[in-house]
């Protein structure tokens, strides 16, 4: 497998350790094998809520002090839909810095401009579609991209960068009871968000992926399953 060229690359890695700035991250296993690392940061937040350990969440960008690789299709993923860290090097990672400030995402079809507000009232888009009191937004890109495919609308799939207004809370919607924490970062407020600004460069889910999103979600509303408001 060809090594990367890594000269313009951002890495990051997802653990329960709390580490500090110039620590070295080596494999667990023993003998030593690889570390695994990926330029996506939503699989980073995948790799730290699934991570074994009791401590908190923590996501790393961190710096490889070997050459590194494509990992191959990992056989411990615990599910086909969540993301993996991609890289893998035999050499030890060094830490350069936390990842503490998230940027926060909303997935719709509005057409929106910088400053304006999104606020709950619209209908939601599973269950029986009743009007919502919550408006939702994630930490990560996948999540709002999921949003912007399934909104109810003719319009193109858009995602915002978004401020919110209050207080926020884990979307007891889409967090994954089976696995702790809140992997996708998905939140929902009572309190509006405001457009930041938006992001132009994303690529959708594939058809396939989608058909069975959006079949999974019409089961739900044939079984009168409604979207969590409480």
């Amino acid at each position: 497998m060809a090594t990367q060229d890594i000269s313009s690359q951002q890495f990051y890695y997802g653990t329960k350790a709390d580490l500090k700035l110039g620590d070295l991250i080596e494999s667990c296993n023993s003998p030593a094998t690889d570390v695994y690392l990926t330029p996506i940061l939503d699989a980073a937040i995948w790799g730290a809520e699934l991570a074994i350990g009791e401590g908190r969440s923590r996501v790393y960008l961190v710096e490889p002090l070997g050459s590194i690789e494509a990992a191959p299709k990992r056989m411990d993923q615990k599910a086909p839909k969540h993301l993996s860290m991609s890289y893998r090097s035999r050499e030890p990672l060094r830490v350069i810095s936390e990842v503490t400030e998230w940027t926060l995402y909303h997935g719709t079809r509005a057409d929106l401009k910088l400053g304006d507000l999104i606020e709950p009232g619209y209908l939601s888009n599973y269950g029986q579609r009743k009007q919502a009191t919550y408006v939702y937004l994630a930490a990560t890109l996948d999540a709002a991209i999921w949003g912007a495919e399934l909104a109810i609308g003719k319009g193109l799939g858009r995602i915002y960068i978004v401020e919110p207004m209050g207080s926020i809370e884990d979307d007891p919607n889409v967090t994954d009871k089976k696995f702790p924490g809140n992997p996708t970062k998905s939140y929902r407020s009572r309190e509006p968000l405001r457009v930041k600004g938006e992001v132009m460069d994303w690529q959708g889910h594939s058809p396939e992926a989608l058909k069975t999103m959006k079949e999974n979600l019409e089961r739900l509303k044939q079984l009168g399953i409604e979207a969590i408001e409480d």
